[in-house]
């Protein structure tokens, strides 16, 4: 018959050995930028990154202007940025590089919502009308490259300057006649039943939200800013593969982030993005350039145009996908 004490002491060693086990013990930490955007919530509530070996070390934002200087600072290695902040960053510094995809669009993902009983009906309807948006963001230029294309200009709109958070505010209370957003944004208008969504800016332009990184810390630590890209690449095959399940995920994230947003809701804007985790380095450079060419042209930027190609790390990412092909 076996000791008691030994027993236990034995059974308590396995269990240490087996909670030792659990824990990757080779786990390096990265620290993330996360304005809690789709991509940033799919990574970090799939656990993903913990199996390429990484602990996310996640430090909230609310705008990409924070983002841009956090990562310049390097008070964080890595973060997502949309193509608009990110022309001008790079137009400005060459601290940061750009190692990977997180979302394309065409320009349809900007919608123009309105309240659900307004009269208007195109984009005309809302000439010298009051449209809620951030000035300088992608949705902003969404509407500014459509009507160098249909016959408009900025100048036709009494455009406010309007934090994400405040649009359907203003369009629920009428102060304004319309918004420019995205989803889940607009989606949640619809939702709520008091917004409608009048059109989209299908086909205004071409962009890229990309992943970036501290240029010296990508230097520094090429094989780990691999690992990172290599788990946003899976983290980002769940939008195509299981949408119902990445909808999911989003709905935790939300939550745990205060927004009550259920998964019908957050799953309706999925389809406005191509979340395809690729990496063109003449598509990134043509993208940097059409949004410098459309920034200068709207008097947002001046000078003349950088070489966007020095900016790119393809490297990274090439490497990133021989992870992936190891890790599965």
């Amino acid at each position: 018959m076996q000791h008691p004490i030994r027993t236990a002491l034995t059974a308590a060693v396995a269990l240490a050995v087996t909670a030792t086990m659990a824990l990757p013990a080779w786990a390096e930490t990265i620290r993330m930028s996360s304005r809690s955007s789709n991509w940033d919530i799919v990574l970090i509530e799939s656990g993903i990154a913990e199996k390429y070996g990484l602990e996310l070390e996640v430090v909230p934002m609310k705008t990409g202007v924070e983002v841009t200087e956090a990562l310049i600072g390097g008070s964080v290695d890595v973060g997502s940025v949309g193509e608009t902040p990110l022309t001008s960053l790079l137009s400005k510094t060459d601290l940061v590089a750009v190692i990977g995809t997180a979302v394309s669009t065409d320009g349809g993902y900007a919608q123009v919502i309105v309240a659900k009983d307004s009269p208007i009906q195109t984009i005309d309807d809302l000439k010298g009308k009051r449209i809620a948006t951030k000035i300088g963001s992608g949705s902003y230029r969404a509407l500014n490259d459509w009507c160098a294309k249909n016959g408009c200009s900025l100048n036709d709109f009494e455009i406010l300057n309007t934090s994400p958070g405040a649009i359907l505010a203003a369009i629920e209370a009428g102060s304004v006649e319309a918004g420019i957003w995205f989803a889940p944004t607009t989606s949640i208008a619809v939702a709520k039943g008091f917004g409608r969504i009048m059109m989209n800016f299908s086909g205004a332009n071409e962009g890229q939200a990309s992943w970036v990184s501290n240029r010296a810390f990508a230097n520094a630590n090429p094989e780990l800013v691999a690992k990172f890209v290599a788990a946003t690449i899976e983290a980002q095959q769940i939008f195509a593969e299981d949408p119902d399940r990445a909808a999911a995920l989003l709905e935790v994230g939300m939550q745990k982030r205060g927004r009550d947003l259920t998964a019908d809701i957050l799953k309706m804007g999925l389809a406005d993005f191509d979340y395809t985790p690729s990496f063109d380095p003449e598509r990134k450079v043509r993208v940097f350039q059409g949004v410098f060419e459309s920034l200068s042209a709207a008097g947002k930027l001046s000078g003349d145009m950088p070489d966007f190609a020095a900016a790119l790390l393809p490297d990274v990412h090439a490497r990133a996908l021989e992870i992936v092909a190891e890790m599965n």
